[in-house]
C-alpha cells in the first residue's frame, strides 16, 4: 500500500512538472533563407524576403451582437495577429491592434490553437481608467469542423497577460 501510494506521488509530480516541453508549433524551426543574410547589404535577415502566409482571415462574432476581424499571419518563423472589433467593451480601443500571435498543432486530437497578445492603449471609460489595457486571443479550432471558437481576455497594465482579468473574458465564435 505505502510503495502504490509513492509511485502514484512520483506519477502526479512528474505529470504536474513544468519542465516539460510545450506541445509542438506550427511555426518552423529549421535555418533556410529566412535565416540567412544577404552580404555587404546590411539587410535585416528577419524582414528581406520572408514570404508572407496567410494563416486564417475571419470575421467572427464578438459576444453575439458585435464582430471581430481576426488576421493571422506567418512571416518566415513569426507569427502576427491582428485584430478589429466593431465594439470595445471598455477595453478594445476603435483601432486594428497588431500583435505577437502561436498556431499550436494538435493531431492527436484534431485541433488547432491560435493564440495572440496584444498592447492596447488605455480606454478612459473603461474599467482600467488610465491604465494600458493588455489583450490575450485565444481561439480553437477542430480540424474536421468549420466552427473556430474561443476569447479575448482584458488585463489593467502594460504587458500583463495573467491573473484576474478586469472583465469576463469577451466570448468569439463563427464559421471559417
Amino acid at each position: 500500500m505505502i510503495r502504490a501510494r509513492r509511485v502514484v506521488g512520483i506519477l502526479v509530480v512528474a505529470a504536474c512538472s513544468t519542465d516539460l516541453p510545450a506541445p509542438p508549433s506550427l511555426v518552423e524551426t529549421s535555418t533556410g533563407a529566412a535565416s540567412s543574410s544577404s552580404a555587404g547589404t546590411g539587410a535585416d535577415s528577419t524582414t528581406g524576403d520572408v514570404p508572407v502566409v496567410e494563416v486564417l482571415d475571419v470575421r467572427l462574432d464578438l459576444e453575439i451582437k458585435a464582430s471581430i476581424d481576426v488576421t493571422i499571419v506567418r512571416r518566415g518563423l513569426a507569427i502576427e495577429a491582428t485584430i478589429d472589433a466593431s465594439k470595445g467593451y471598455g477595453v478594445v480601443p476603435g483601432d486594428a491592434l497588431v500583435g505577437v500571435g502561436r498556431i499550436d498543432a494538435y493531431p492527436e486530437v484534431g485541433a488547432t490553437l491560435y493564440t495572440a497578445t496584444f498592447d492596447a492603449p488605455a480606454q478612459a471609460e473603461g474599467p482600467c481608467g488610465d491604465a494600458a489595457v493588455s489583450l490575450a486571443l485565444a481561439l480553437h479550432h477542430d480540424d474536421d469542423a468549420d466552427v473556430i471558437a474561443g476569447g479575448l481576455t482584458a488585463y489593467c497594465g502594460d504587458g500583463v497577460f495573467f491573473g484576474v482579468p478586469v472583465i469576463e473574458p469577451l466570448r468569439i465564435s463563427g464559421r471559417m
